[in-house]
């Protein structure tokens, strides 16, 4: 008898498990999160940006510490152009424009199309120098003599 009740038992144990797992239902939850790519860049003029030497001229004068950020994990390039391609001009009748070269850290290329630094990953504050470098004019007309400097920064 004790083995017929253990088997009525056991039978019965089986037929609750199944009844149990038949009720069970399963569902999934997928977790995800984003992050944009973010780009920025700032320029940070010296005193020497806006007193630059024309009559006796400037070599390799930093006028400018540039912070570049950017997430991208593919990299960045950061481009430098001038509004002027390369010339300080001045309003001034009878002046002539100062033609200067310019360098960017480790940009190559000429200020007066573009020069280009391309980053291959992603950096955060990293610190670049502007220098610009130009001869001298003795006889240079009086009067303010100027360009803009575009820097831009791109995710690739």
């Amino acid at each position: 008898m004790n083995v017929t009740k253990s088997l009525i038992a056991l039978a019965v144990l089986a037929s609750s498990f199944s009844a149990f797992a038949a009720d069970q239902d399963a569902a999934k939850l997928e977790l995800r999160g984003s992050v944009a790519v973010n780009c920025t860049i700032a320029v940070k003029p010296t005193a020497k940006a806006t007193s630059l030497d024309i009559l006796g001229g400037e070599k390799n004068a930093l006028v400018g510490v540039v912070t570049e950020s950017c997430n991208s994990g593919n990299g960045y390039t950061v481009s430098v152009n001038s509004d002027n391609a390369g010339q300080l001009l001045s309003q001034s009748a009878g002046a002539k424009p100062t033609v200067y070269t310019a360098a960017y850290d480790d940009a190559s290329g000429d200020i007066a199309k573009e020069l280009l630094a391309s980053r291959d990953t992603a950096f955060f504050n990293r610190q670049g120098n502007l220098t610009v470098s130009f001869a001298g004019d003795a006889q240079a007309i009086a009067g303010v003599y100027s360009d803009i400097v575009n820097v831009v920064i791109k995710a690739k």
